[in-house]
């Protein structure tokens, strides 16, 4: 990585605010035991790529194994975070996610 920026799950939000991504991950309960949380929230970044991803695009991207199973509350925590960007419009009542 020499001569290359690197960002760790430290320094995703500066400390005196929450990013959206950590607020949607709260929303939406994804934490359980903490194992793949970091690297989760990492590989959410796609959202700087892709600011209205689909299932398929949050899929591909989500290689992380997670303990508990949490990889819907993922989707829904990712989704949620491009709703608030403004990228995504709001779901309706019945939408998935």
């Amino acid at each position: 990585v020499a001569g290359k920026a690197v960002t760790t799950i430290e320094g995703a939000a500066p400390e005196s605010r929450i990013s959206r991504l950590q607020q949607a991950w709260i929303a939406e309960q994804v934490p359980q035991c903490g194992y793949c949380q970091p690297g989760m929230i990492m590989t959410a970044a796609l959202l700087t790529e892709t600011p209205v991803p689909t299932d398929a695009h949050i899929d591909a991207a989500m290689t992380n194994l997670c303990r508990c199973g949490s990889y819907d509350r993922v989707r829904k925590a990712i989704h949620r975070a491009a709703v608030v960007s403004g990228q995504a419009p709001a779901a309706k009542q019945g939408d998935r996610p």
